[in-house]
């Protein structure tokens, strides 16, 4: 059971007054109807939106943040802002900013993707000192945990005021886990090749809460939002080893576009040409995969949701190896 979860249960507890131990079983009673199809979370979402409780409207301490939270509100101070930096990938080029807010439990570095959120800081519109509102960001992270926003995330002033902020250095997430010491239902960091890449799937989300919507009469119906004019995603499906074993992983279009590139349009990833390049790009390659591992009740296997990728360093693979070698030239 995630700290996610748990947190998503204490809210909607907090907000309805009814027991932890009724919110739970309201989930479970959802997961069952749904056959399992549904992570805890999303089975939290969906008991929340039934109740009338907004979780997306609700503002989140530094020290809440857990990987792979989603469209997140957090509220923070200013302590730095860092230069504005290009970056090169796959022919293109693009720039990318950045800083780091407080608040009483902890602080957190914000990264910027959008070139309206990134201008801010190229204006002087943002100042340290000052407290912002973050609003619809993902937290992503391999070495540290981060705020990202993307296109449809918002990043605001605000009037609020923070004091007595902790400044210390963002918790560290380093450890690197072997596949065949991942246990369902947590966060980990894994480095392992790509061996297989599967040609990709697609589905329609909410372009509010990015769930899955159902059709009914040819019309959208998201759980949270009803009906909605949806937005298609892509789905990757991978086997990763990294020499203790191997494992199903599944990127998701963000996560493909930090693997393949950045990628415009879904449509491109129809092109049977284009996925054969580029999976010819990645496998054989090894890359530091973050996120979540999960059962697959459906086919009864454990697999990895990929959150964040990058292709590994070498002088991290050879330090790795390196600590391998001492620990076992002393046993």
């Amino acid at each position: 059971m995630t700290d996610n979860y748990k947190q998503l249960v204490e809210r909607i507890s907090q907000s309805t007054k009814l027991s932890v131990e009724d919110i739970e079983r309201r989930i479970e009673a959802k997961r069952a109807k749904l056959s399992g199809l549904i992570s805890l979370e999303g089975a939290a979402h969906v008991i929340a939106a039934e109740l009338g409780i907004g979780l997306e409207k609700q503002n989140y301490k530094i020290s809440e943040l857990n990987l792979g939270m989603r469209k997140v509100i957090v509220l923070g101070k200013i302590i730095q802002i860092y230069p504005v930096k290009t970056y090169k990938k796959n022919g293109r080029e693009g720039e990318i900013g950045s800083f780091m807010i407080a608040d009483e439990t902890g602080n957190i570095r914000v990264v910027l993707w959008d070139t309206n959120h990134i201008k801010k800081i190229k204006d002087n519109e943002l100042k340290e000192g000052e407290v912002v509102e973050i609003m619809n960001a993902d937290v992503r992270g391999t070495m540290n945990k981060e705020i990202h926003l993307n296109s449809f995330s918002k990043l605001e002033k605000s009037s609020v005021q923070i004091e007595n902020v902790i400044i210390n250095k963002p918790q560290r997430n380093e450890q690197i886990s072997k596949i065949s010491e991942l246990k369902p239902d947590s966060f980990s960091n894994l480095r392992g090749t790509i061996v297989q890449v599967f040609q990709p799937a697609f589905f329609n989300v909410c372009p509010n809460c990015n769930m899955k919507v159902s059709f009914e009469n040819e019309k959208a119906i998201c759980p949270r939002h009803e009906l909605v004019t949806p937005k298609e995603r892509a789905i990757l499906n991978m086997v990763v080893d990294d020499g203790t074993e191997t494992i199903r992983t599944i990127a998701f279009t963000d996560q493909i576009n930090e693997l393949y590139g950045m990628i415009e349009d879904v449509e491109l990833l129809k092109d049977p040409s284009f996925n054969t390049s580029k999976r010819a790009e990645v496998l054989g390659k090894e890359f530091v995969f973050s996120g979540k591992t999960r059962h697959n009740a459906l086919f009864d296997r454990t697999e990895f949701i990929i959150n964040r990728v990058r292709e590994a360093n070498p002088e991290e693979v050879i330090a790795e190896l390196s600590k391998t070698v001492k620990i076992s030239s002393t046993n």
